[in-house]
């Protein structure tokens, strides 16, 4: 019997989805569960929090986590792709400093935007590279 997780893809995005989603849920105890946009101040291990910033880390995890285990690993690796894209815009709106008053990032240097930045490419990359094991795949099966 095979793994559920037969794909990087697939691995990547489990991994990914629980940290996310455990980075949400340590969130509220810095944050409580008040104030949801407003600029708490606080802060876990450098990085901005407020309460909409928690819950939506806990959601892209949750989502993370589910898309990991469909069995067609083509939508987990649709999925990393397209949130990669939408994380590399979250990067780019921190960097011009367009983020700061709904997420509570701070500005061009914040650790948030680089956090941002490595998502999206991590994303991308595991969504990509999973292509070439699965045309490698291919190959050896036959059509």
């Amino acid at each position: 019997m095979s793994s559920p997780l037969r794909h990087p893809a697939q691995l990547g995005a489990l991994v990914v989805g629980i940290a996310y989603l455990a980075a949400g849920l340590l969130g509220f105890a810095f944050t409580g569960f008040t104030g949801w946009v407003i600029d708490t101040r606080e802060d876990m291990l450098g990085f901005d929090l407020n309460g909409f910033h928690n819950i939506v880390h806990f959601g892209i995890g949750a989502i993370l986590i589910g898309v990991s285990l469909i069995r067609e690993p083509t939508i987990t690796q649709g999925v990393l792709i397209g949130g990669g894209l939408v994380y590399l815009l979250a990067a780019a709106l921190g960097f011009t400093g367009n983020l700061g008053s709904l997420l509570s990032i701070d500005g061009l240097f914040a650790s948030d935007n680089f956090l941002h930045l490595g998502s999206g490419l991590g994303a991308i990359l595991f969504g990509l590279l999973g292509g070439d094991v699965a045309r490698r795949r291919l190959k050896v099966q036959g059509p």
